[in-house]
């Protein structure tokens, strides 16, 4: 189909490439008879008839005059050439298909969402499977749009080579539950993860000269690479769904997505900023900077009061009647600080580290307050929770839905922080 859209396009050419030429010649007889004026004026028209080329086609001229060994691919390569410096091609905000904080409210408990607006430090290249282009490495670009993009399938391969350098085997239990086995396993395993993909608004062109090593000189001249320029910003956009066995129970869930949760935000760190995605990533290329183009945010589907930055449902701590003692929530159910996801008591180790966690101390008052939640616990609160256990409140739908935990960074090694202190709440018996 490409090649039968060129033919196409090549005949529409047929007139614009014959003034091309036509223009050549007067400006070869200009340059012989010495006409500076004459070789102006030819110049200009065939900068002119390049630009109107470019609109119907901007490759095909270029490739024409390649196989045919002509000059004129130098105009048509260095009208391309601003043309690129000029375009501008951003997808609109309506086609960007990614979520924001507001989706993972809707996700299964312990989803996370993480949203990085970062700024590159060195150019991005990466290699399209066009057929017909006037450079030899051009970026991949949206089919529709043309703006620079790196695919989902870019961000989850540079994530499992970062992890890989950093020394994740490719059948570590963490690599399997967040990118799944490789193709050529025969197991299947989805990840956990889901990527989208990131797009650019401009593109220019970086210059290449190897050199030999033994001369010291260039060996094949410059070479000509598309890429997006240092400073550009782009958004890295990942979400996290924890499916796992039906028999799991809450505290390994927990533990898994806290483990996944470190790991994730560490890869991140080392691939934006150490290794690099895209091509070339080892002479540094595709490489971000640590402090962000704007607000980054970690969306956490559990309720963590704990956690600075939580926007989750009100806490019924806030409407805890006066009367009450410090463990107790309600008459009948302890404080969240004190029970589990399914509503028992902790242990007292569990409630230490949960202390350690926020406060840093466990005070000889914090093990006199957890033995009066123990003595409750034992007198009245275990036959409370199984009573309840068979006739359930039911909490409208827009409060279950709001229960988000959200943290915001500036900075990449905050992220790394932030998603520390949230897989520290979650091992203490955070949680949905």
């Amino acid at each position: 189909m490409d090649c039968d859209y060129c033919a196409f396009q090549q005949t529409q050419l047929k007139d614009t490439l014959s003034e091309l030429e036509g223009a050549a010649e007067q400006f070869e007889q200009a340059k012989q008879q010495r006409d500076k004026k004459a070789r102006q004026e030819a110049e200009g028209k065939i900068q002119q008839i390049a630009n109107k080329a470019l609109k119907i086609e901007p490759h095909l001229p270029y490739l024409w005059y390649e196989a045919n060994a002509s000059e004129l691919r130098n105009f048509i390569r260095d009208a391309w050439r601003r043309s690129l410096s000029l375009a501008s091609n951003a997808v609109p905000e309506a086609f960007r298909f990614t979520p924001d904080n507001s989706a993972i409210a809707h996700m299964p408990a312990l989803s996370f969402l993480v949203h990085i607006p970062f700024r590159l430090q060195k150019p991005y290249i990466s290699k399209d499977d066009r057929d017909f282009h006037v450079l030899d490495n051009p970026l991949r670009r949206e089919k529709i749009f043309q703006a620079p993009m790196v695919a989902a399938t870019g961000w989850k391969g540079a994530l499992r080579a970062a992890l890989w350098q950093m020394g994740y085997k490719k059948d570590d239990e963490v690599i399997l539950r967040l990118l799944g086995n490789p193709h050529t396993s025969q197991e299947g395993q989805a990840g956990r993860l889901h990527f989208y993909s990131t797009f650019f608004n401009k593109a220019t062109i970086e210059v290449i000269n190897p050199h030999s090593r033994q001369a010291g000189v260039g060996e094949r001249g410059p070479i000509l690479m598309e890429c997006v320029p240092q400073g550009t910003t782009g958004d890295l956009v990942l979400l996290c769904v924890p499916f796992g066995p039906i028999e799991q129970s809450e505290g390994e869930r927990c533990a898994e997505v806290a483990r996944d949760l470190e790991v994730l935000t560490q890869g991140i760190q080392a691939m934006l900023t150490t290794y690099g995605f895209g091509a070339k990533t080892s002479s540094g290329f595709g490489t971000v900077e640590d402090r962000l183009a704007g607000k980054g945010t970690l969306a956490l589907r559990a309720e963590l009061p704990g956690l600075a930055g939580s926007t989750g449902a009100e806490s019924e701590s806030k409407h805890r009647e006066p009367n009450l003692p410090r463990y107790l929530e309600s008459p009948i159910r302890l404080h969240e600080d004190f029970r589990q996801m399914g509503g028992t008591l902790k242990s007292e180790p569990e409630y230490e580290l949960f202390v350690k966690s926020r406060d840093g101390t466990y005070r000889k008052q914090d093990k006199q307050l957890y033995e009066k939640a123990q003595k409750w616990w034992d007198r009245e609160g275990r036959q409370l929770a199984e009573a309840t256990t068979y006739a359930p409140v039911l909490e409208p739908a827009t409060t279950q839905a709001l229960q988000v935990t959200t943290t915001q960074f500036d900075t990449l090694s905050k992220l790394v922080d932030s998603a520390k202190d949230a897989a520290a709440h979650l091992r203490t018996g955070g949680g949905a």
